[in-house]
């Protein structure tokens, strides 16, 4: 009987051994976690702080550029060129709409990568004032690609309803970014105001 039971207390103080490094490696993996989440809510706090910064002029001139695409009406065409300085101006006449759509794309980006914000995952994208005839606002994707130009009446994709919302409550905007958790009104001098979705 008492061979037995050294034979078993082995086997059970390598059970008992066992038990003690899985629950080690469970704490050790919830410490992990909670370290991960502190991490993860500092970056998306810092993250938040960064957006409401005001944006460059650079940043604000990309949606009249926007117009210059579509626009044939030439007393339109000198209201967008009115915006820009004369150097600007005579930069983008001589753009083809490739060299203009490239042009947007980079500024756009260029914008977010200087705040070092992964833009594309918190951000569904822009819109903005169209001064195209019929037409009452456009929208840019958050790659700064532009999604279509929208009359006035015509609904929005459904992800940009929110944005809808904003630009119409705030007519001298330059635009409204639309985010996961709120829109973002930027104003003509590029202060940000900030509408969570809730108040939408």
């Amino acid at each position: 009987m008492e061979d037995l039971r050294k034979q078993r207390d082995p086997v059970q103080a390598q059970r008992q051994e066992a038990r003690e490094k899985a629950q080690e490696h469970v704490q050790r993996e919830n410490a992990h976690s909670d370290r991960k989440f502190e991490f993860s809510r500092q970056e998306s706090a810092d993250q938040e702080r960064l957006l409401r910064q005001p944006r460059s002029r650079e940043y604000l001139a990309v949606f009249e550029m926007m117009d210059l695409l579509s626009a044939t009406d030439e007393e339109i065409i000198e209201q967008l060129k009115e915006n820009m300085d004369e150097e600007e101006a005579e930069e983008f006449a001589g753009m083809t709409d490739e060299e203009i759509l490239e042009e947007i794309r980079t500024i756009f980006l260029e914008e977010f990568a200087q705040m070092e914000v992964h833009i594309e995952t918190v951000m569904t994208g822009v819109l903005s004032k169209c001064y195209i005839s019929g037409c009452d606002c456009h929208a840019i994707t958050s790659e700064g690609r532009i999604l279509a130009h929208f009359k006035t009446g015509e609904a929005v994709p459904e992800e940009y309803a929110r944005g809808r919302i904003a630009y119409n409550r705030h007519p001298g905007c330059r635009c409204v970014e639309v985010y996961n958790n709120c829109c973002r009104v930027i104003m003509g001098d590029g202060d940000v105001l900030e509408i969570p979705n809730r108040d939408l």
